[in-house]
């Protein structure tokens, strides 16, 4: 006689056991890492296909026009091809699914198949360095370091836009936890996954290079013998190289071309070569980060930069990866504060090392007196920051505010007049594109600010009915430079204060907010605000006048 079949609770409780005892065992992780993918993924297309971070725009291009194995060129070496690739190939992955094709046939839908890409890359990226903070020190530390990244701003934000950031800090948290697999047991298995994850990050971004020495210096303090130091140096480079070649095939097919981008990308980093989007930064030192990481990481800027240089001045501790990655932190800043180009997202590896040892600094602090209201004060004033950032991304982006006004309140056929480099509102939307408006774009960079460009900025002023400034950017870069653009800051002031003859009718904005509290960050580094919750401000004709010229 057969044997009774297992009742279906039997099957129920074998599968929910494991999961029951995960809960139990990592409840607090998994509510840190929920709340952060909570803050990456909700409303991930919210500009509506707006494609205004010109870095997505790019990667996205260059992933439709790559045909595999046909056609590998994306059309660039701004970035390697990982980036391209992979998107190209999960858009495809996804377009099986019935009526899913415009996931990988149109821009809008691969954009936002590369945004779920990324805010899943980010998500992923907080239980990880949970796993490296236990590693280096104790689970508590761990827990720490995962939150203060989970709620920092910035790794929210670049989780929401499909550019190599979140790819980047992936790969090296994988590339931290090879380390320090490495450290404890030096075999062929670590050495081969550190030089695969190297070879990744450079398949990413040619900055990557920046990280080689983490990895490096780990063989070269490990390893006893000479002649195993180079056996191991030998396949971890011959690891990072396939690697590098696998994922980015046309950076090596494209040889001499990746060798002029990279150097043309060189001098513009540097500042040898100015271009009108990096104007910003003239006359700008190094001190010009402290602002924008306080904005970008809020508290965390202050205390991971204290946690860092406190475990270096009196670390007890002899392991060696904490002293590896505090080093190469500092050694990073002052690399940035060396750098013309100050792009605030340059900084976003430091954010994995500035929640690692501020997780330290707090973890330790608290075991003196008052240490845990401190611990208490530091991971709340995190939270309630980054909450402030919700909001923005909640509501509708404000372009398509703008978009939605302009329609209704400026007539068909009016004249606007709108900078160059500041391409935010889309005119292609449906509420605009049937309005018959024209567009007169000036380039207020332009140089020499003298008596030519005035009178072609009058004329331009003289048949515009509106003026669209979709984002203050150009107007603080030239009042911040006055010297160099007094022409061009007469016009701003005039227009601020109605001397030049328009008078403001709208102004939509998209600020942090907790309740009534409201952090207005127009005077940030543009790329913090302008992609995702620029202020856009609409101004009426009434009469032009000239501070040159006269009014007309």
């Amino acid at each position: 006689m057969p044997a009774n079949p297992p009742a279906p609770h039997y099957f129920l409780h074998a599968i929910l056991s494991p999961v029951i005892r995960c809960f139990k065992t990592h409840w607090v992780l998994l509510t840190i890492t929920v709340a952060g993918a909570l803050l990456r993924f909700t409303n991930l297309n919210w500009d509506l296909g707006g494609r205004l971070h010109p870095d997505e725009a790019l990667i996205v291009n260059g992933a439709m026009a790559v045909r595999f194995f046909s056609h590998l060129s994306p059309g660039f070496h701004d970035y390697n091809g990982l980036s391209v690739y992979l998107l190209k190939l999960v858009s495809l992955g996804v377009s099986l699914l019935p009526n899913a094709s415009r996931w990988a046939t149109t821009p809008e839908g691969m954009t936002v198949v590369g945004r779920y890409m990324s805010a899943l890359l980010s998500a992923v990226s907080v239980p990880l360095l949970y796993i490296i903070g236990k590693q280096l020190w104790k689970k508590e530390t761990g827990l720490i370091a995962a939150f203060l990244f989970a709620v920092t701003p910035m790794s929210a934000q670049l989780a929401r836009f499909y550019t190599t950031e979140s790819i980047l800090i992936f790969l090296l948290l994988i590339l931290l936890t090879a380390t320090i697999r490495y450290i404890k047991k030096p075999d062929v298995f670590a050495l081969s996954w550190m030089g695969i994850t190297s070879g990744l990050l450079l398949a990413t971004k040619n900055t990557s290079y920046m990280f080689l020495p983490i990895p490096g210096i780990a063989i070269l303090l490990t390893t006893k013998r000479t002649a195993s130091v180079i056996r191991a140096a030998a396949l971890w480079s011959i690891a990072c190289v396939a690697s590098f070649f696998v994922a980015s095939p046309y950076s090596f097919i494209d040889w001499p071309g990746y060798i002029d981008r990279s150097q043309y990308l060189a001098a513009v980093v540097s500042g040898r070569l100015l271009m009108d989007w990096t104007m910003q930064f003239q006359d700008t030192n190094g001190f010009w980060w402290v602002k924008n990481l306080l904005y970008a990481f809020g508290p965390l800027a202050a205390f991971g930069t204290i946690g860092i240089l406190g475990f270096l001045l009196h670390r007890k501790s002899r392991t060696m990866l904490p002293v590896i990655a505090a080093l190469w932190s500092v050694g990073f800043i002052v690399f940035l504060a060396c750098t013309y180009l100050k792009f605030t997202r340059y900084a976003s590896p430091l954010m994995p090392f500035f929640a690692l040892f501020a997780a330290k600094l707090l973890w330790d602090i608290q075991k003196i007196r008052a240490g845990r209201i401190i611990l208490i004060a530091a991971t709340l004033s995190q939270l309630l920051y980054g909450s402030m950032f919700f909001p923005v991304y909640a509501s509708s982006h404000t372009s398509l505010r703008a978009a939605d006004w302009i329609g209704k309140n400026v007539p068909s056929g009016s004249v606007l007049l709108t900078e160059e480099w500041n391409g935010i509102v889309r005119f292609s939307r449906p509420e605009l594109k049937n309005r018959g408006y024209r567009i007169v774009t000036v380039n207020m960079y332009t140089l020499p600010d003298g008596q030519t460009k005035t009178d072609n900025l009058y004329k331009a002023l003289a048949q515009s009915d509106y003026i669209l400034l979709e984002s203050p950017k150009v107007k603080n870069t030239i009042l911040r430079q006055q010297d160099r653009y007094p022409n061009a800051s007469a016009f701003y002031k005039s227009l601020t204060s109605g001397a030049l003859g328009f008078t403001k009718v709208a102004e939509f904005s998209s600020y942090p907010r907790l309740g009534a509290f409201t952090i207005p960050d127009d005077d940030a580094e543009e790329t913090l605000t302008v992609f995702d919750h620029p202020t856009i401000t609409l101004y009426k004709r009434q009469h032009v006048c000239s501070p040159v010229l006269g009014c007309n």
